[in-house]
């Protein structure tokens, strides 16, 4: 296992200054109108993984995680979005819609504290999953959290950002905000929403025959003061979670983000506990998460995570641990901005298992140790 991390230590440190990102783009259907205009974007995720915990035999691996495309239509007060990742199904349609389609909605902007959306979106529930995944801490959202989350839905939803901030973010808000993308914002927001059935929830099974008759519904409270802090609560329902006639699962999450030490210490710290996994009474699980990163120079970060999950089924409980110690590497363009110099990067992270592993009877994560590469890009 050490001759696999030191491998994939060097390959980063080698490739690393190999590329260089390159800015979104901003495309203007009519010159004359700038007032609308469409923002292209894209990311590629690529890995490198070894250890027990990623394959049965232990060895090297290559795979992506993420491959997208997006566009957003800004006409304000209107705005949309379309998602689309190429290393989803085409044809699995959990949720309604393809899983290679994560968002597409339409909306209005009525104002800051005030823009509604309609159609497949992010669920706002869950502080690490409302991140953006080109944005996190490390190299994946571990199914101990995100399994437990209501993930994408399709119905409608009701938001506000930075609602009585004496220091408002002077960038206005777009409506397609999801999380807490504008960190640098003062002030509260919030999102209630409907949606159909959470289908493509760890914890929800999905049954078309259930459209009209069951509906999952969320809802979301956050304060931020600028970098320093960010604050959220959040509550989750999916009826009749594990098909006709099963209990509905129910979701609790609480959440702080911090950026300390002029943004170079990150302290995070997320709780969510899920309740009558599938529809199953007595199928519960918690899970805490702790973050901790260090910028020690420009281009190199020191990350640690760790999730400790509990579960109970049928009476059995057990316990599983997952801790992932790495390093993010910030190519270029480098910035001050936490989420600016994600642009381009490479992480290496090694992930320790603890508690139960296989024998875990919740929602699992890692149930072995295993290290892992990654190499984004984004524009």
């Amino acid at each position: 296992m050490k001759s696999r991390i030191l491998v994939l230590a060097a390959v980063a440190v080698l490739i690393g200054p190999a590329m260089s990102a390159v800015a979104g783009v901003a495309v203007y259907p009519n010159p004359q109108d700038k007032e609308t205009k469409v923002l292209l974007s894209g990311f590629a995720q690529i890995e490198m993984r070894a250890g027990d915990g990623n394959s049965a035999e232990g060895g090297v691996l290559f795979q992506a995680q993420r491959l997208r495309l997006g566009a957003i239509y800004v006409h304000q007060p209107w705005f949309g979005k379309l998602l689309v990742d190429f290393n989803q199904s085409a044809t699995s349609r959990d949720g309604g819609l393809p899983k290679l389609i994560k968002d597409a909605f339409a909306g209005y902007r009525f104002s800051d504290a005030a823009f509604v959306r309609m159609g497949m979106m992010k669920s706002p529930v869950g502080m690490d999953f409302t991140t953006s995944g080109w944005d996190l801490d490390i190299i994946e959202r571990n199914k101990l959290e995100k399994g437990l989350v209501l993930e994408r839905a399709f119905g409608i939803m009701l938001s506000g950002r930075q609602i009585g901030g004496a220091k408002a973010d002077p960038k206005r808000i777009r409506g397609t905000e999801v999380g807490h993308e504008k960190q640098s914002g003062y002030g509260f927001g919030y999102d209630v929403a409907i949606f159909n059935p959470a289908g493509r929830s760890g914890a929800v099974v999905w049954d078309d025959s259930q459209l009209g008759d069951a509906n999952a519904y969320a809802a979301r409270v956050h304060y931020d003061h600028g970098w320093p802090l960010h604050l959220e609560a959040s509550y989750g329902v999916s009826q009749e979670a594990g098909g006709v006639g099963t209990g509905d699962y129910e979701v609790f999450d609480f959440g702080f983000d911090s950026g300390l030490r002029n943004r170079s210490l990150t302290l995070k710290g997320e709780y969510i506990s899920g309740a009558s996994i599938k529809g199953e009474d007595g199928w519960d699980q918690d899970t805490f998460v702790g973050t901790c990163g260090l910028l020690v120079s420009p281009q190199v970060e020191l990350m640690a995570k760790h999730y400790a999950a509990s579960a109970s089924r049928a009476g059995v409980d057990t316990d599983l641990g997952n801790t992932y110690l790495g390093v993010n590497l910030f190519i270029a363009p480098l910035s001050s901005s936490p989420t600016k110099r994600q642009s381009h990067r490479i992480q290496v992270f090694y992930v320790a298992v603890s508690g139960d592993g296989a024998d875990f009877n919740g929602i699992k994560g890692m149930t072995d140790d295993g290290v892992a590469m990654q190499w984004q890009w984004k524009f």
